[in-house]
């Protein structure tokens, strides 16, 4: 199909770049990229990451990550990519893609990651300030193709991406891996024994015996958030 329409309009001016530390970045216009419901894709959890030593060769999680600019130096969409020498840190299992790999004498390491590192939530990846252009969403994904050629990836993976992200990927030709979790949601209950209630009789015994073994250990539960949390138990958190 052909379309006769002529645009005189000249092409945007948009400038691609590579960024191995995120902390070169201006937290606020990181953040502006529709980031902000999504804690493990702000820029103060990423550069923590980068700043505290957890990402790095010894880990093998390497930042690359994909910036566009326009002709004003307005950061207008962004990629979150590390590349990847191993698969720790995922929660995405592919040790068997990289045991076929070299089992016919393939290299599948290194890889481009787009991902939270060692978090597996849900959350965008091609990164879109609010007046960004949507083809700008397919700029960033063939960017960060021509990159893993570039690094001599043997692919680019896209971690837990929200559905239209998803979409948006596989209809551009890339592959949906579809995997399973579980995921526990409150059915309205109002407290522990009143969804032992929703059980069988069977379940409702073991798990009270479970628990039950559990005190009987000595075994202490204590919730603690940021605030009421001391040095000493994020040093045994850390272990």
């Amino acid at each position: 199909m052909c379309d006769e329409k002529t645009d005189a309009s000249p092409a945007p001016d948009w400038r691609v770049a590579v960024i191995d530390d995120i902390g070169r970045l201006d937290a606020a216009e990181w953040n502006r990229l529709g980031v902000a419901p999504y804690p493990f894709l702000r820029h103060e959890f990423l550069a923590a990451l980068e700043r505290n030593g957890c990402l790095g060769e010894a880990w093998g999680w390497l930042p690359r990550h994909l910036t566009v600019r326009d002709a004003q130096g307005t950061l207008l969409a962004a990629c979150p990519l590390y590349l990847k020498f191993n698969s720790y840190g995922e929660f995405v299992f592919d040790w068997s893609w990289a045991d076929a790999y070299r089992r016919n004498g393939l290299e599948y390491y290194p890889k481009l990651v787009s991902a939270s590192p060692y978090t597996p939530a849900t959350g965008p990846k091609l990164l879109l300030a609010p007046e960004a252009p949507p083809a700008l969403r397919r700029l960033l994904m063939e960017a960060a193709l021509e990159l893993a050629r570039a690094e001599g990836c043997s692919s680019v993976h896209w971690l837990f991406t929200p559905e239209e992200e998803t979409d948006f990927l596989e209809q551009a030709g890339r592959m949906r891996r579809t995997g399973c979790q579980f995921h526990w949601r409150n059915r309205g209950w109002r407290d522990f024994d009143d969804f032992l209630a929703s059980l069988s009789h069977a379940k409702r015994k073991n798990i009270r015996r479970e628990r039950r073994r559990a005190a009987e250990a000595g075994i202490e539960f204590r919730l603690l958030d940021g605030h009421t949390a001391h040095e000493a138990d994020w040093a045994d958190f850390h272990q």
